[in-house]
């Protein structure tokens, strides 16, 4: 869900619940800029605040190792992007998880796109849970590059 804090002290506040679990769910809360606030901080716009970005992995020979990205398909409307990070983050460190929105609607596309920083994880994440059940639906899971192949 997008929230717009009314004062720009709440902000902090909200970023501090991020990673927490609330009473009311079992899945931790994830609290973050919007994409526009981040640009904002990355140019040094906003005082005081600054965005640290990954540390690119480089293979011995000094080559640059892409994140894997990952689609994930079949998602039923009732899981959240929270819930996919807390699942899919078991396989390894992940830089991004997308659930795919229906901004008219307010509801899950089905379908989101995950980034892991290791390939090794993105495969093993691949091969686990392809067809594996969640919330009563198979998921359907691939590399990107194989996906985009297969378009």
């Amino acid at each position: 869900a997008y929230v717009e804090l009314g004062l720009l002290d709440e902000v902090d506040k909200a970023l501090g619940a991020s990673g927490k679990i609330p009473d009311f769910q079992r899945f931790p809360i994830l609290v973050k800029p919007t994409e526009s606030e981040k640009n904002a901080m990355a140019a040094g716009i906003i005082p005081g605040i600054t965005v640290s970005a990954a540390p690119v992995q480089m293979t011995a020979d000094g080559k640059r190792i892409e994140s894997q990205k990952v689609y994930v398909g079949s998602i039923d409307r009732c899981v959240t992007q929270a819930q996919l990070y807390e699942l899919f983050s078991k396989f390894g460190q992940l830089d991004k998880v997308l659930l795919q929105m229906d901004m008219t609607l307010g509801v899950s596309r089905g379908f989101a796109f995950l980034s892991y920083r290791d390939p090794k994880d993105a495969n093993l994440a691949i091969q686990t849970m392809s067809g594996q059940m969640l919330a009563g639906r198979p998921l359907e899971i691939l590399s990107m590059r194989k996906r985009r192949k297969a378009q």
